[in-house]
């Protein structure tokens, strides 16, 4: 099998990446707007400790990122820590950023 290249394929690696015990309760949907080389959007849905992906825009996410995708190919093969790439603003974020601190506790990122 080979390694995943594009954002959706990460995204769908990440999503059955879903820690099911600290998703517990959590109903939420996570919009990743990419730009760059892979302009895309898509969304993580949380429910009922499962993770699913879905293409496309949503009118309210609980969580919005919004970054280059070479910068979240990196992040997610772990060449950009996720603390670090918070820290240094390597992408932008916005809604409830108590979910995206959750982030490595809620999916193997790191």
């Amino acid at each position: 099998m080979t390694e995943p290249t594009s954002c959706k394929e990460l995204l769908i690696e990440l999503s059955k990446t879903l820690n099911a015990e600290n998703a517990r309760g959590l109903n939420a949907d996570i919009l990743f707007v990419f730009s760059g080389s892979e302009k895309g959007e898509y969304y993580l849905h949380i429910e009922n400790g499962k993770c699913t992906l879905h293409t496309g825009s949503l009118d309210y996410a609980r969580l919005t990122i919004r970054v280059d995708a070479d910068v979240w190919r990196d992040i997610q093969s772990g060449k950009i820590p996720w603390s670090e790439a918070m820290m240094q603003r390597k992408f932008m974020a916005t809604g409830n950023f108590p979910l995206l601190a959750r982030l490595p506790q809620l999916f193997k990122i790191d």
